[in-house]
């Protein structure tokens, strides 16, 4: 993992890793892994973060990614 915190991605690459979990159907797996983290203690975070989370799992899960 701590690699990928030291990799910096263009934003284009950002794009295309985006569209990729997209297409591929991972965003809510990897939305609702990080609520499961936070909800476990595994992760500390802001509530702030954690409603954001919610909201953007449930957009995901009515727009069927």
């Amino acid at each position: 993992m701590a690699t990928l915190t030291m990799l910096r991605l263009s934003e284009e690459e950002q794009a295309l890793l985006l569209d990729v979990m997209l297409q591929q159907r991972y965003a809510s797996e990897l939305v609702s892994s990080e609520i499961t983290d936070i909800e476990t203690g595994q992760k500390k975070c802001e509530e702030t973060r954690i409603k954001q989370l919610n909201n953007l799992l449930v957009r995901l899960h009515k727009a069927g990614v």
